[in-house]
């Protein structure tokens, strides 16, 4: 006797089918839509404590009535520039509100200082600043050396810098999209530097 197979057809196997892909794609939606809210609340506010890097040259060209030649430490000041300014300025400007997301990764920043361009990477709470230029910054601060100083000099260094910022002395130019900038916290960072609401859409 010969062995015959026999094919039954299911009359339910496109449905089935249907079903199974159905599954797979809200699957996939819920995953990355968790991986969105991970993205948003995962880290938390940093914490940056930072001494002013003016501090001793203020301190150096300050006589002995307290009164400060002013120009000596601008001009050392621009001179002697570098990535603990960038960081001051960062902590100034917000940079606490920042956060890594697990879609997008760490929070990038890039500084246009005239003739030198910088980068700082926020990375597990500390900022990793860098005389370079990057190609996959969030945002782009641009601000002369000299009004970095001024900052760093005012009494007052984030009410200085939301001032400049209003005033044109420093601007913000934002690269990535606004969920991605919205998953790293800078919206709200935007928000208090300018007042001006940015929403996601």
């Amino acid at each position: 006797m010969v062995n015959v197979r026999i094919r039954i057809r299911d009359k339910w196997a496109n449905t089935k089918k249907v079903f199974v892909i159905l599954g797979i794609v809200i699957l996939v939606l819920v995953i990355l839509g968790g991986m969105f809210v991970l993205g948003f609340f995962s880290g938390g506010k940093t914490e940056i404590t930072l001494v002013n890097p003016l501090k001793d040259i203020v301190i150096a060209n300050t006589n002995e009535f307290g009164e400060i030649d002013i120009a000596t430490v601008l001009a050392q000041g621009v001179l002697e520039f570098d990535e603990n300014y960038i960081n001051y300025l960062l902590a100034a400007l917000g940079v606490s509100n920042l956060h890594k997301s697990l879609l997008y990764g760490n929070p990038i920043i890039e500084f246009n200082l005239g003739d030198e361009t910088w980068s700082s990477e926020l990375i597990k709470g500390a900022l990793n600043t860098k005389k370079q230029s990057v190609d996959n910054e969030d945002l782009i601060i641009t601000i002369s050396k000299e009004e970095a100083v001024w900052a760093l000099l005012s009494p007052n260094v984030e009410q200085f810098m939301k001032d400049s910022v209003n005033d044109g002395g420093t601007q913000i130019e934002m690269i990535a999209g606004k969920t991605e900038l919205f998953t790293k916290g800078y919206l709200d960072m935007y928000t208090q530097l300018t007042g001006e609401v940015v929403s996601v859409e």
